[in-house]
């Protein structure tokens, strides 16, 4: 019976993850729209809620995980590496989102309510465009949707590693069109090198 609560627990943590992420990615792509501060704000709002979020989700995720793995021991192992790669990754995706994409996004946010109504200033449409905002959010996303592969599918370590090279390669692509995307992209206010 404590499994079925601890996989429940687990399972509440993930879902929990990718609204997040999806909050997150809603908030970076609508903010990079965005060409009023009115609608800045509208973008980023529900990017105010991910401080509390995100530690619910790797709270739960991950006490609820190692809990189940240390209580069941019929059916996962601390050693097996799909666990293993699963612990790296929230230890990943917790150094991404709170080290990397949480200070753009905190300084985006607080520009926004701090900006006076109307267009957008050069140097916050530069903030919705900032790389490291958009490489973390997708790297996070990456991973989480990696993470769910691994524990519905548990594979041995040749799978492990397969998959981690093919989140490897996706994060990488997703990165590389990205920059092709942003090539030629104009931030408003921005001076034009002749």
């Amino acid at each position: 019976m404590i499994d079925s609560w601890l996989l429940f627990g687990h399972v509440v943590g993930v879902i929990v993850l990718v609204v997040g992420i999806g909050l997150e990615g809603y908030s970076i792509i609508a903010g990079e729209r965005a060409t009023t501060v009115a609608e800045l704000r509208l973008a980023v709002r529900p990017a105010r809620i991910l401080p509390a979020l995100m530690p619910l989700a790797t709270l739960l995720m991950t006490g609820c995980g190692l809990a189940l793995v240390a209580h069941d021991k019929a059916d996962f192992h601390f050693g097996d590496a799909w666990v293993v790669a699963a612990i790296g990754i929230v230890v990943a995706v917790s150094v991404v989102g709170g080290g990397f994409s949480g200070r753009p996004a905190t300084r985006l946010v607080d520009a926004a309510d701090a900006a006076p109504d109307g267009p957008l200033t050069p140097q916050l449409a530069a903030l919705t465009h900032d790389p490291v905002l958009h490489a973390s959010a997708r790297t996070s996303a990456v991973a989480a949707l990696w993470a769910i592969w691994l524990m519905s599918v548990k594979p041995h370590a040749a799978g492990t590693m397969a998959s981690f090279a093919i989140a490897v390669l996706l994060i990488v692509a997703s990165a590389v069109a990205s920059a092709h995307k942003r090539v030629g992209v104009r931030i408003p206010g921005e001076s034009v090198d002749s």
